[in-house]
């Protein structure tokens, strides 16, 4: 180079192959990716111990709480005066409680902590990062959701300290009786409710890692609750029910009592159609070795009030589903003036147009429902009749937006429908089945649930007066006529008017037709 100065752009230009770098002095190394180099076994003994460090798992804690919120709908219902709901749920613990997860000090890593200005680094590092406890958080979280608590337990320990093996499981049986007047689960369009368990468990963490707490929400169905008449009970959507005191009950199972626990569970089926088949054998053998008293009295029915009855039959019911089928059986009473119940007579402008007759007025979530219109001895004919099986939401108007006109066409659900044409008919069945899925009637302070079976009626439009109602129209016009007779064809038109009534059905929130197949003995989390 002879000592003459070199620019930056020529220094950048030689190879690497010249006697004035450091590399020239190094032999080339080869440029095949796949040669075996002598540092790759020391590659293998690095990553060996990653797979074998871990032979256990570890879980710090578990827990399982129950958490029951609703929803309202902005546009039908004023959600303002729930606000304060939220901040009673915050403060009575469903935020509260657990194991606040705390992240590790990174004061021995990172630029500030090796020049020694960890608790800089931290201070930032607290100010731009998310380094908020997890308790905290969720009450946060809480209040900014749109769902209202209905019911929040305190969370349940399950275990501490649990260490599991590879291939190793662990169970727990969690129980807690719900409080009575909660509203059913409901997916509406003004009000839904829903139930949820909440597992959470909280794993060691690692040096490098954050410790955070891991929950996952099961569903569950909740049908409702009577009193012991089989009065539905309401609940006051202002007073949610949320318990200071753990009053859950909590075990931990081993393999053989759950063995034995499954085995019981799916023998109680069993136990009670056997016990009702015994029931009922009895209840025949004591009609039949009992001698008759009188012989104008006809057959025995399990549901008349002999004084001859044993004492155990006219005791309260001591479960809520006795209840129910107690007040079931007790809607086909007929009352003091010996008129039947479930049986109605419509009318139109003081004329008779069909009879509506009803096997009973209370029924369960799954039966089917049987209706007959009589339409024999009616004074005004009857062109076409159209059935209803609906429900309908029903807000209390200090807190409704709409009118009620208006909030019974959005919330109204058609569960089932029936339409016939009733020119020359006597006599017509609709038999609607109640939905297993479907939500029973219920009553709360803002917000209830109704059903009804709602049947409309197309009449001939009355303009005559009450002496030419009952022959109405003719249904045939007259269309030539000579010395062979006359021939006639239906008509094109016919003036017709129509009216609906809604008959108002009670719906218990037991299911009839649930069966053993569909039971799930188990969830994985």
């Amino acid at each position: 180079m002879n000592g003459t100065p070199r620019s930056s752009a020529e220094f950048y230009s030689m190879s690497n192959n010249s006697t004035e770098t450091l590399a020239s002095e190094c032999a080339p190394q080869p440029s095949n990716l796949f040669a075996i180099g002598p540092r790759r076994p020391k590659q293998l003994v690095q990553h060996a111990p990653l797979t074998t460090s871990r032979s256990e798992e570890v879980l710090m804690m578990g827990y399982a709480q129950v958490v029951g919120s609703f929803t309202l709908d902005g546009s039908l219902v004023n959600r303002a005066p729930f606000e304060e709901i939220k901040r009673k749920a915050v403060l009575g613990g469903q935020g509260a409680g657990g194991v606040v997860g705390v992240e590790k000090s990174k004061s021995n890593s990172g630029l500030f902590g090796a020049l020694g200005w960890a608790s800089i680094g931290e201070s930032i590092g607290g100010l731009l990062g998310d380094r908020e406890l997890s308790s905290i958080k969720e009450m946060r979280e809480l209040a900014n959701s749109k769902s209202v608590p209905l019911l929040s337990t305190p969370k349940s320990i399950l275990f501490v300290n649990l260490h599991l093996a590879p291939g190793e499981s662990k169970s727990y049986n969690y129980s807690y009786r719900l409080p009575r007047g909660l509203p059913p689960s409901h997916k509406g369009k003004a009000f839904k409710v829903f139930y949820q368990l909440v597992l959470g468990t909280q794993r060691a963490s690692m040096p490098k890692e954050q410790q955070s707490v891991r929950h996952v929400n099961v569903p569950f169905r909740v049908l409702g609750s009577v009193d012991a008449q089989g009065e539905i009970l309401g609940h006051d959507l202002m007073s949610p029910h949320i318990p200071l005191r753990d009053q859950a009950r909590v075990s931990s199972l081993e393999k053989s009592s759950l063995v034995s626990e499954r085995k019981h569970v799916t023998g109680a089926a069993h136990e009670v159609t056997d016990a009702s088949l015994q029931g009922f054998l009895s209840y025949v053998h004591s009609i039949l070795d009992r001698p008759r008293e009188n012989s104008s009295l006809g057959l025995l029915s399990p549901t008349a009030s002999r004084p001859t009855r044993e004492p155990h039959d006219l005791e309260e019911p001591t479960t809520m589903k006795d209840a129910i089928d107690l007040a079931i059986l007790r809607s086909n009473v007929a009352t003091s003036s010996n008129r039947n119940t479930n049986r109605f007579e419509i009318a139109r402008n003081g004329q008779l147009v069909a009879v509506l007759m009803l096997t009973r007025s209370a029924y369960r979530l799954g039966e089917t429902i049987t209706a007959a219109v009589d339409l024999s001895g009616a004074d005004i004919p009857c062109y076409s009749v159209y059935g209803t099986l609906e429900t309908s939401e029903s807000v209390d108007p200090a807190i409704a937006l709409r009118s009620s006109a208006s909030i019974h066409r959005v919330t109204r659900r058609i569960h089932a429908s029936h339409i016939e044409n009733t020119l020359f008919a006597h006599k017509v069945i609709f038999s609607p089945k109640i939905p297993a899925t479907a939500t029973p009637e219920f009553l709360t302070s803002g917000v209830s649930l109704e059903w009804k079976l709602r049947i409309r009626f197309v009449t001939p439009r009355l303009s005559g007066g009450k002496e030419n109602a009952g022959q109405g129209q003719s249904l045939l016009e007259e269309v030539s006529k000579d010395d062979r007779g006359m021939v006639k064809a239906a008509i094109e038109s016919l003036a017709c008017e129509s009216f609906e009534i809604a008959v108002p059905l009670r719906v218990y929130g037991v299911v009839t037709d649930w069966s053993e197949s569909n039971e799930i003995e188990g969830l994985p989390v």
